[in-house]
């Protein structure tokens, strides 16, 4: 008969399983009891709960240890019974620390105390190591640890329920601006080897192997051992015909907000022959910046090949990491200091604070040369940017955009519309309803302001945002606006797409390249 596998690992790390014959049926225990605003992941290594939480309302993830306790039915300690506790108070759980040395118990660091600095995003475990993947400066960011026990007599045996974490390094790569995560990694004795992912804005996604003891490539140069210093290796990368990385370039700056102390992400990727022009001649260069900033969503600075066709045209791409995003972690969405709720115009402001720093701080570009380009919720933060300030920009692209904010949510007949007042707020409370209606940008639209080049586009079945969005914002641009001075407002609305466009290949191309001839053909300098 098959196997019944209990839902917990016994104390050697290995499922424990019971035929249909065992005396007692596998039941389920819970952790930790349910408390609001808390989350808590959790995996077992060698009779330790490893756990990520917020516990204690820390603005990002915690890396703390338990014990796996054993009690009988009562809950209280019972010899033999070979159960796992119903419950691990959570006031029993220990953020892992790092010590100063082996022969004391002061503390070096907590490598994820929760704190703003170092998102921790999920945990990964393996016979003698974990992994941790988050995020710190806005970059998506690996780090591995090797894991022991330390002998019961032992001093530190005090610190970490008797975890040694030890070798703690994070995972570094060529280019600044870049994404990174795990690969495949099935084994949990997987003799140290781990598989990564990566890609950057100038380097093509790739599958790596390296070995966790020594997993940066200058310390492999410093090692002969074969088992100890496994090299990098690539073990595929994706093929983009015609592709040559040596001619292009990217980095990461950050831009300071209007408050004078919030420093935003911007990635840029180019020509290396064209900034060249920029630094040698001060010649100014079209530049395309595009952002989302919404449901704490990064935007990473990975590759993508449909962006070549712009930057061979001497354009420079950029991406604004805004808040309402999840860049810079948890507090980069929520109140009070990120862009959800009643703090939405954050978004806005820093997409205008960017612009404005790329044309009058860095001269980078011109209005006449700057050109924007958002989707769905990001099409909101474009269509809120040029109300904010039209003139800012020449062309504007808004995909599938959420532009008429307001009505939409009033509106809780549409099936979507009572799930997004977590995101925005319920406008049946008086105060949200004012705060849409400040920003949406079917209400904010400028009389009589010169206004960019509008593309706007739309799916007919697209249950996110309903078709007639775009169309009744452009209708409200091409009546206020004045038309002597603005740009075209064009309307594009495929009868036979969603929110996400065509599923088809060439005819998601066919629809990009509609995109880009507008872009081209309206912006100046090209």
């Amino acid at each position: 008969e098959a196997e019944q596998q209990h839902p917990f690992p016994n104390d050697d790390g290995m499922n424990a399983s019971s035929t249909s014959s065992s005396p007692k049926s596998p039941q389920l225990h819970c952790l930790a009891k349910r408390h609001k605003n808390v989350l808590y992941d959790v995996n077992h290594w060698n009779g330790l709960w490893l756990i990520s939480t917020n516990k204690d309302k820390s603005p990002n993830m915690r890396f703390m240890v338990a014990n796996v306790a054993k009690q009988d039915g009562s809950g209280h300690d019972g010899e033999g019974k070979g159960k796992l506790s119903s419950s691990s108070p959570m006031d029993t759980w220990k953020d892992i620390v790092i010590l100063n040395d082996e022969n004391s118990t002061q503390t070096h660091q907590k490598p994820f105390d929760g704190g703003y600095e170092t998102a921790l995003d999920s945990i990964s475990v393996f016979k003698n190591h974990a992994v941790a993947t988050g995020r710190h400066g806005g970059i998506p960011r690996i780090w591995v640890m090797s894991l022991s026990l330390y002998d019961n007599d032992s001093n530190q045996n005090v610190v970490n329920h008797g975890l040694k974490l030890h070798n703690f390094r994070r995972l570094e790569f060529p280019e600044d601006a870049h994404d990174a995560g795990l690969g495949y990694n099935y084994e949990y004795d997987n003799g140290g080897l781990l598989m990564v992912s990566y890609d950057s804005l100038v380097t093509p996604a790739s599958s790596l192997l390296l070995h966790m003891d020594h997993p940066n490539e200058d310390e492999n140069k410093k090692k002969s051992t074969p088992c100890l210093s496994y090299p990098r290796m690539v073990l595929k990368e994706k093929m983009v015909p015609g592709y040559e990385k040596e001619l292009y370039e990217c980095d990461r700056i950050t831009v300071t907000a209007r408050d004078g102390t919030t420093q935003i992400p911007l990635s840029l990727v180019y020509r290396k022959d064209v900034m060249e022009k920029y630094h040698s001649e001060n010649q100014t260069i079209p530049t395309h910046l595009y952002g989302y900033g919404s449901y704490g969503a990064a935007m990473e600075a990975d590759f993508d090949a449909t962006r070549l066709p712009l930057l061979d045209r001497g354009i420079v791409y950029a991406i604004a990491h805004v808040r309402g995003g999840g860049e810079m972690g948890r507090q980069w969405y929520e109140e009070p200091k990120g862009a959800k709720y009643l703090t939405k115009k954050n978004t806005f402001n820093d997409f205008i604070d960017v612009a404005r720093f790329l044309i009058h701080e860095k001269k980078l570009t011109t209005p006449e040369q700057l050109s924007c380009e958002g989707r769905s919720a990001g099409g909101l933060l474009i269509g809120a940017s040029i109300n904010q300030d039209p003139e800012l920009f020449k062309v504007a692209i808004l995909g599938v955009p959420f532009v008429d904010v307001l009505c939409t949510m009033v509106d809780s007949t549409i099936p979507l519309t009572v799930g997004e007042w977590e995101e925005w707020g319920n406008p049946n409370e008086e105060k949200f309803f004012e705060y849409m209606k400040s920003y949406s940008p079917m209400n904010n639209v400028k009389k009589n302001a010169k206004y960019p080049s509008c593309l706007l586009t739309g799916g007919l079945h697209d249950p996110r945002v309903q078709y007639w969005e775009p169309a009744k914002f452009v209708a409200e641009l091409r009546h206020m606006q004045d038309k002597e001075r603005s740009g075209p407002v064009c309307l594009k609305i495929e009868m036979t797409a969603g929110h996400f466009s065509a599923s088809d290949r060439y005819k998601y191309l066919k629809e990009l390249a509609f995109d880009y001839a507008f872009l081209l053909d309206q912006l100046v300098g090209l």
